[in-house]
């Protein structure tokens, strides 16, 4: 499909290319209709009606040939150049008769060896008949001079006309894959996002619902930070859609500590100091929200565990829990993360984890960008 719009592309490119010449191709009419007239001058009315009609053939193909493609074109111009043929006889100073076909046909070729085999065929068929007529070679010296500049010159034009469309339509097509490749990122980001957050809501509300008769007041700090967790989304999808990650990882963990604590399951990290990039901060935030989402839908864990370290420049990052495991459907979530791993070249392995539940590993390779400051977190075994 994308080779046939380029193809199309293309094909109008040429197009309004020729088409827009038109004031250098009706000014070059205009001698032409001279040359039609020259040989025609002091004869009989008939000879007037003969070369009349030869000139609107002339004039026929002569625009002709800029709306046709593929064969039909290339047989415009055969007729286009036997036409020049056919009329040289009529007239010796109407060398300039060839240069209407050569330097339109120009516009239209992509290879200058191709012109130049073209005007070497042209030149020894117009030796061929100059010789058979009995014309002066004088008119080949003219036929080559003229047909090299306009021809060339036309052929310059024809390639930059090409060249500027291409561009135009490579930064089209880069503009709209930036613009998918943003709605891809927010709609990934907003998946994980209220994905996580949702999820930690219902958590927590369920849970104050089942302590309403046996303790009212940690029913009611768990619909406060129920009501916490639904502002803390909302300002976090305004900042996906703004894309903006300034928190870090630390405030990711506590939040996850959260979340995992509603569900009853204990949070244990092993955090090494690590020198991250923003990108990196971000992947990563992201797939921990994804990860403990999963857990606390889907798992039946009471155990999980976070680790990051830093090893001969390859950052180590691990989600395990001790729950069910078994078959893993990639849904959107963990087929976003991936996606979201590969954009900074790394990589995610998803499997069963030693403790029988499931791991997520994510690996990834130091890069250019400007690092955050190095961090610990300490105490991260504290509820």
């Amino acid at each position: 499909m994308n080779e046939r719009q380029n193809a199309w592309g293309l094909l109008a490119s040429k197009r309004e290319f020729f088409s827009g010449r038109w004031v250098v191709r009706s000014v070059a009419l205009l001698y032409s209709a001279y040359l039609f007239v020259v040989p025609a001058y002091g004869h009989s009315p008939v000879v007037w009606l003969g070369f009349a009609a030869f000139y609107g053939l002339f004039l026929v193909v002569y625009y002709l040939v800029g709306e046709l493609t593929g064969q039909q074109q290339a047989a415009a111009f055969g007729l286009f150049f036997v036409i020049a043929f056919a009329y040289y006889p009529l007239h010796p100073g109407g060398y300039a008769i060839f240069i209407y076909p050569f330097a339109t046909l120009c516009l239209f070729l992509h290879r200058l060896r191709t012109v130049f085999l073209v005007l070497l065929a042209m030149m020894a068929g117009v030796i061929v008949e100059t010789r058979a007529v009995g014309h002066g070679f004088d008119t080949v010296e003219n036929v080559l001079l003229f047909c090299v500049i306009l021809g060339l010159s036309n052929f310059a034009f024809a390639r930059q006309a090409r060249t500027n469309s291409l561009l135009e339509r490579a930064n089209e097509e880069i503009e709209r894959l930036t613009q998918e490749a943003e709605r891809e990122r927010i709609a990934r980001d907003l998946h994980d996002l209220l994905g996580h957050t949702l999820t930690a809501i219902t958590v927590k509300l369920d849970l104050a619902r089942r302590l309403l008769s046996d303790d009212v007041e940690r029913a009611r700090n768990e619909v406060v930070e129920a009501e916490q967790t639904a502002r803390s989304a909302l300002a976090e999808v305004r900042e996906a859609v703004a894309g903006y990650r300034a928190e870090g990882l630390e405030a990711e963990i506590r939040r996850a500590r959260h979340s995992l604590f509603a569900a009853n399951v204990n949070l244990t990290t092993s955090i090494a100091a690590a020198s991250l990039t923003p990108s990196q901060v971000n992947v990563l935030c992201l797939a921990l929200r994804e990860a403990v989402t999963n857990i606390v839908r889907h798992a039946h864990s009471s155990e999980c565990y976070v680790r990051l370290a830093e090893k001969d420049g390859i950052i180590h990052f691990a989600v395990e829990d001790n729950g069910r495991g078994g078959v893993i459907r990639e849904g959107n979530g963990l087929r976003g993360m991936r996606e979201r791993v590969r954009s900074i070249a790394g990589t995610v392995i998803v499997t069963d984890s030693e403790s029988g539940g499931t791991s997520v590993e994510i690996e990834l390779p130091e890069q250019s960008d400007p690092p955050m400051a190095s961090w610990v977190v300490r105490g991260a075994d504290e509820p």
